[in-house]
């Protein structure tokens, strides 16, 4: 294995999928839930199941964000052009960012409307404000914005991920990977 095989711990490894996992599926049912028709039934299951999984998802990337700053990552192989490092080091950090400003505005904007949060149909959270079309629509507005600017992100490391796996063959992508019996 190349000078990238140095792995990052258990804890951000597991950190990483939660949110991978996570991101995958809000995206996917936020794209579905957003071409229900007002007023079919179920709709607001959907809605709720987004709204429940994007404050759980938010609460990871929290822990993961606070851990990233106490644990620096692996560093990239040694020779790893400087145009790589910050090309890599600017799409880590936008991701980071997206992933702290959708749910927060997500969950501000749900909070703006009548519904507020039913978090996995367990307990109500909000709304908190005064329902006002103008900040729902401001805040989720931004929500979605955000969400197209984070696929981008999201591909472009899935795409620079196998570049390492099937052309530098450098052990960048395996350093984030489940070890089977790591400790």
């Amino acid at each position: 294995m190349a000078d990238g095989g140095k792995r990052y711990d258990n804890v951000a490894i597991t950190l990483h999928w939660l949110v991978a996992l996570g991101v995958f599926v809000l995206v996917g049912l936020g794209w579905y839930m957003v071409g229900i028709p007002k007023g079919t039934p179920g709709r607001a299951v959907f809605y709720n199941l987004h709204k429940s999984i994007g404050v759980t998802v938010g609460m990871i990337v929290l822990i993961r964000v606070i851990w990233r700053w106490n644990h620096d990552p692996p560093p990239l192989p040694s020779g790893t052009a400087s145009w790589v490092v910050s090309a890599a080091r600017l799409n880590h950090n936008l991701m980071y960012a997206l992933l702290v400003l959708m749910p927060i505005v997500g969950f501000v904007a749900s909070n703006f409307s009548k519904y507020g949060v039913k978090y996995f149909g367990l307990f109500q959270i909000g709304p908190f404000f005064a329902e006002n079309k103008t900040l729902y629509d401001l805040f989720q507005g931004i929500h979605h914005a955000a969400s197209e600017v984070l696929v981008i992100a999201v591909v472009l490391h899935i795409a620079a991920a196998f570049k390492h796996l099937l052309i530098d063959k450098d052990g960048v992508f395996s350093r984030i990977l489940p070890r089977a019996g790591s400790g």
